[in-house]
């Protein structure tokens, strides 16, 4: 009976420990890929905006397949304009902001190559977060956007209003 206890003790160290590479095996994944032996799979859509942690982001361009050099966030996800925004008045809050998460910052951003710093500039939100502005127009992510380089959102009509892509030069792509 004594043998049988150590037995299953063995056993269940052993799972344990199986369990436990298992688990640390998975972690080293990166985020987005599937473990090898697996099948194909996407990561699932941001339910929001990339958190800030503290410090300035950049703003940055990225070529888009049919739109050409586009604004992306510091994430090189494409960011949009609002056509019913205005940069003194925002007009996606709420549940529009849940579709459509605004490009948030802690400090005053930074612009990336390609990008004019004369353009950059900040408005504060309802819920006293800051967002930023590109040449009058606040920036949104979309999150049907799931990869850096896609434009899922690009002249789609939502929240009572059209959705674009921004060119470096601070203009709508398109529409």
């Amino acid at each position: 009976m004594a043998h049988l206890a150590r037995d299953r003790a063995a056993v269940l160290r052993s799972i344990g420990l199986a369990g436990g590479v298992l688990a640390l095996a998975t972690a080293c994944v990166p985020v987005g890929e599937e473990p090898a032996g697996s099948g194909p799979g996407t990561p699932p859509p941001p339910t929001m905006a990339p958190p800030v942690t503290g410090g300035a982001i950049a703003v940055q361009t990225r070529e888009v397949p049919n739109l050409g050099a586009v604004l992306t966030g510091p994430d090189g996800r494409t960011v949009y304009l609002f056509d019913k925004d205005r940069s003194d008045q925002l007009a996606c809050l709420e549940a529009c902001a849940g579709d459509w998460p605004p490009l948030t910052t802690t400090a005053p951003p930074i612009a990336g190559p390609a990008v004019n710093p004369a353009l950059l500039a900040t408005t504060r939100r309802p819920d006293g977060s800051t967002q930023v502005v590109y040449n009058g127009h606040p920036l949104y992510y979309y999150v049907g956007d799931e990869l850096a380089g896609q434009a899922n959102g690009q002249a789609v009509n939502s929240n009572g209003g059209n959705w674009y892509a921004i060119s470096p030069a601070g203009n709508r792509i398109g529409g």
